[in-house]
């Protein structure tokens, strides 16, 4: 008798039915795992020094027991809010779009809206600050 797609075996053998099975898991995660992947997603990129959750913390989405501060996934219709500190070695516009690209997969036609909420200079220090990259 053939596997269902959803049975462990299919999952772990990595049959056919097993790329079906993660993609329907994978497409409506809840609000905490989904933050969980856009964060990840967001911060793989080199110009992100951290994400950020804006003046007043608003940028967060709640887990169990706590706050993964710099994503906000809203219920149905609303957007994605994403909360960074950049580089400034990459160009800000070429960031936001590569964020975009990259959270797109994860949130599908959802709207991904992307707050820049602080930049770094490489190599110069403010006062009260650490210098980004210094030894």
């Amino acid at each position: 008798m053939p596997e269902s797609p959803d049975s462990p075996a299919a999952v772990v053998t990595g049959s056919p039915g097993a790329a079906a099975v993660a993609a329907e898991r994978a497409r409506d995660p809840e609000p905490g795992v989904l933050a969980e992947l856009v964060a990840e997603a967001v911060t793989a990129h080199p110009a992100v020094v951290r994400l950020d959750g804006g003046m007043f913390g608003a940028v967060a989405t709640w887990l169990s027991g706590s706050r993964l501060i710099g994503v906000h996934v809203g219920g149905p219709g609303e957007p994605v809010e994403i909360g960074v500190v950049l580089n400034l070695d990459h160009p800000i516009p070429d960031t936001v779009a590569a964020l975009r690209r990259s959270v797109a997969p994860l949130v599908g036609a959802t709207p991904v809206d992307v707050i820049v909420s602080d930049v770094v200079v490489p190599g110069v220090a403010l006062p009260g600050h650490t210098v980004f990259g210094a030894p």
